[in-house]
């Protein structure tokens, strides 16, 4: 018995301003952003969708809602376990944080910056709650690019170093990464969409 679960980046961000939002409040999706997930959605409607999880950041939320509309799926579930990554570079100017690259990870600015492995951790034991809860079936989940990255790191056995997750090509937004899980807990991933806006 397999199990399905489609990892979901959330749309384009509205940020005019390029500010690495990461875990900041009021970061809602753009125009583009809404569009890419109506076609998502509408690629996730073939595929019987049992439950439907999301971050609990704005963009994330908005990204589900517009899946959760257009499935008919109710409720949605919100999980920390699947949120951004907290860094306490967040707030910065991208122009910036281009500098930076994986000083996020390798030099953090505070003790309580995450790890790469504490963001597997917490991504994997959502994996194994979902799972056994939901044997055999399809779970939607909204999340954001590096949580996605790590857990693709993760199902090709690959090290988890900066450079190994966070190279081309990363997961664009309004991207499906369906994972499948059988009955050992052998990860198989792949990228199955990708909207075209």
């Amino acid at each position: 018995m397999q199990t399905y679960i489609y990892f979901i980046r959330h749309g384009e961000v509205y940020n005019p301003k390029r500010i690495l939002y990461e875990r900041l409040p009021r970061f809602g999706l753009s125009d583009k952003g809404k569009q890419q997930l109506q076609k998502t959605a509408e690629f996730l409607k073939g595929k019987d969708i049992d439950a439907l999880y999301s971050s609990p950041l704005l963009r994330a939320r908005q990204s589900a809602k517009i899946v959760k509309n257009n499935l008919g799926i109710s409720p949605l579930h919100i999980s920390k376990q699947i949120t951004e990554v907290k860094t306490s570079y967040q707030g910065r100017n991208y122009s910036e944080f281009d500098a930076l690259q994986s000083q996020v990870y390798l030099k953090p600015l505070k003790k309580t910056d995450e790890t790469i492995m504490q963001i597997a951790e917490r991504m994997q034991e959502f994996i194994k709650k979902i799972t056994k809860k939901y044997k055999g079936k399809h779970i939607a989940l909204v999340s954001h690019g590096d949580p996605i990255m790590i857990v693709k790191a993760l199902s090709e056995n690959k090290e988890l170093t900066f450079y190994n997750f966070k190279t081309k090509p990363y997961v664009q937004h309004g991207e499906i990464y369906q994972l499948t899980i059988d009955d050992k807990g052998t990860f198989e991933i792949k990228s199955i969409f990708k909207p075209q806006v």
